[in-house]
Formats: structure tokens, C-alpha cells, sequence
């Protein structure tokens, strides 16, 4: 296989796995793998936090919609490309406007869950912290400290 055909397979699978965001996770934000009815009972995140987090989530789905379309346009450029005739150029063009959404949505989701973890209070933020050490060494295939 050539090395341009490898480079664009790997953004074909790279894109493939941005664009598969859906509105439903959304709701999870990685807020430590949790849902909002699960971080509402976990955390005991009184109504006005529910309503402020609802909205940090809303205002999340809007842009990961935006993100998650550019995506797919950007893929479909990709598996449409015209191996026989892409250049540097097109590469260069087609790996920086990946890059640009990845990095759009990177800061979404970060300055969503920013403002999420100040919503919380002292004690809800040291709950959430362990909630999230939790989550990650169950992900890295490790039993989390009890």
C-alpha cells in the first residue's frame, strides 16, 4: 500500500471515530462516565445545579452538532479524494481542517466540563474526583481503591 493511501486511511478511521458522537453522549461529557441522573444522585446535586448542568449540556450538543457535521463533510471529502491526483496540498488542507474540528471539539468539551466541576461544591467536587479516578482506572483495566 502507498504511503499516501496509508495516511488517508488512517484519517478515513481517525475522522470515522470523532464523527460517531452522538447527541446521547452529550449527556455523559465523560463527567466520570456518569449521566446526569446518575451524577444528580451520586453527588446530590440540588435542582439549581441540574438546570445549570442542563444547560452546559445543551450548550455542549450544540457545538459537538456543528463539530460532528464539519466531521462528516471533511470525511466524505477524504474517501472522495482523488488518490491518482492528491498532493501534498490537498493532504496538508484536508489534515489541518481535521485538525481544526478535533481541536474545536477538544475545547468544548473541556470548557464544558470546566464549568461543571465549579457548579459543585467542596464536597461534591472531592465525590467527583473519586468518581473520576474511578472511571479512569476501570478504563486502564485496574480496580479502583475502595
Amino acid at each position: 500500500m502507498s504511503q499516501v493511501k496509508k495516511i488517508v486511511g488512517l484519517a478515513v478511521v481517525g475522522v470515522s471515530l470523532l464523527v460517531g458522537f452522538s447527541s446521547a453522549q452529550a449527556q455523559s461529557v465523560d463527567f466520570g462516565g456518569e449521566r446526569l441522573d446518575e451524577l444528580t444522585i451520586r453527588l446530590g446535586l440540588s435542582v439549581s445545579q441540574q438546570q445549570q448542568v442542563k444547560t452546559l449540556l445543551e450548550k455542549y450538543s450544540v457545538k459537538a452538532s456543528g463539530v460532528r457535521d464539519g466531521l462528516i463533510q471533511v470525511q466524505q471529502n477524504i474517501r472522495s479524494a482523488n488518490l491518482s491526483r492528491l498532493d501534498n496540498a490537498d493532504i496538508a488542507r484536508l489534515s489541518n481542517e481535521a485538525g481544526r474540528l478535533s481541536a474545536a471539539h477538544t475545547e468544548s468539551l473541556l470548557t464544558t466540563q470546566r464549568d461543571f466541576y465549579q457548579l459543585l461544591t467542596v464536597k461534591q467536587k472531592q465525590d467527583y474526583n473519586k468518581m473520576r479516578s474511578d472511571a479512569l482506572a476501570a478504563q486502564a483495566g485496574q480496580l479502583p481503591n475502595k
